[in-house]
């Protein structure tokens, strides 16, 4: 068992209830801003402390790969999750999200020449057709798409992808950098390319106005989603192929489904348990390392 790929499944399981609360109040500027702004602090704190001069291991070419990898796993996730869920649920952001190791594995095969068997073809259908239940409510028209959740739950799958995206990516980079200098290079720079969008929003001023509440979800998704939670991810993508750290994302909506449920009543849809029991089995198939 990966114990750091748990405990980031777990923090980012509870990460979408945190978003959900933060964004009553916020932008979602303004909240990625300062979510990034402390996960950076907290990786630089610690990198810093362990090697003051860790940034100039990385050549012109390693800052080209930090900004693309911080540009699809750190700023545009965190633009393409936040704006889902503004319209839909954090119960079906964490079922759409639990795609994410079949796209790891189809990604994995695609660009790290990794094994696909018949089986892992029989998940990677079953998987999506989950996904494709919980997106349409089990409503096969084109009618569905005019639903503002259903806009939502595309931006979602459209975060699933670029996480995919990120974790392989990032396993050819961890090859040659450790987890935390990666990790840390990569968030600073998410943090300076949302930014932009931060200060180009404004309202700042409206921060001494907000919730306990909010700021407890700032600070969540802060320290605990943006911090430790890449920290603990890239640590476990040292140590196994991509595959097998894919697979701990199924906990990810058993996650999300508890926490929503107790803390923001969201309620739960049989077609939604349909869609995530199919994309959980699917999941099961295409990741399991059985006999063949």
């Amino acid at each position: 068992m990966s114990w750091p790929a748990l405990w980031a499944i777990i923090f980012w399981g509870i990460s979408f209830i945190a978003t959900k609360v933060a964004l009553r109040e916020l932008h979602p500027f303004m909240l990625l801003t300062l979510r990034y702004a402390i996960g950076a602090i907290l990786l630089f704190s610690f990198q810093y402390h362990r090697e003051r001069t860790f940034l100039k291991q990385f050549g012109i070419r390693d800052w080209m790969h930090i900004v693309l990898l911080a540009i699809v796993g750190v700023s545009g996730l965190g633009l393409l999750q936040a704006y889902g869920l503004i319209y839909t649920s954090a119960i079906n952001t964490g079922w759409i999200i639990a795609v994410n190791p079949i796209l790891i594995a189809v990604a994995g095969r695609l660009f790290l020449d990794e094994t696909v068997t018949t089986r892992k073809i029989a998940g990677i259908l079953m998987g999506f057709l989950g996904v494709f239940f919980i997106i349409t409510k089990g409503v096969v028209s084109p009618s569905v798409f005019r639903f503002a959740s259903t806009f939502g739950d595309l931006l979602v799958f459209a975060s699933a992808i670029a996480w995919s995206a990120f974790t392989v990516g990032g396993k050819g980079f961890l090859s040659r950098f450790k987890p935390l200098s990666s990790a840390t290079a990569i968030m600073i720079s998410g943090f300076l390319l949302i930014l932009p969008l931060g200060i180009f929003k404004g309202g700042w001023e409206n921060l001494f106005h907000l919730s306990p509440l909010t700021w407890m979800g700032v600070l969540f998704l802060g320290i605990f989603c943006s911090g430790l939670a890449y920290l603990f991810w890239y640590s476990a993508l040292e140590k196994k192929d991509s595959g097998s750290v894919g697979t701990y994302l199924y906990l990810e909506p058993l996650v999300t489904l508890i926490g929503a449920s107790l803390f923001l009543a969201e309620p739960v849809y049989w077609v939604t348990l349909l869609g995530g029991a199919m994309t959980l089995a699917g999941v099961y198939l295409a990741t399991w390392k059985g006999s063949k």
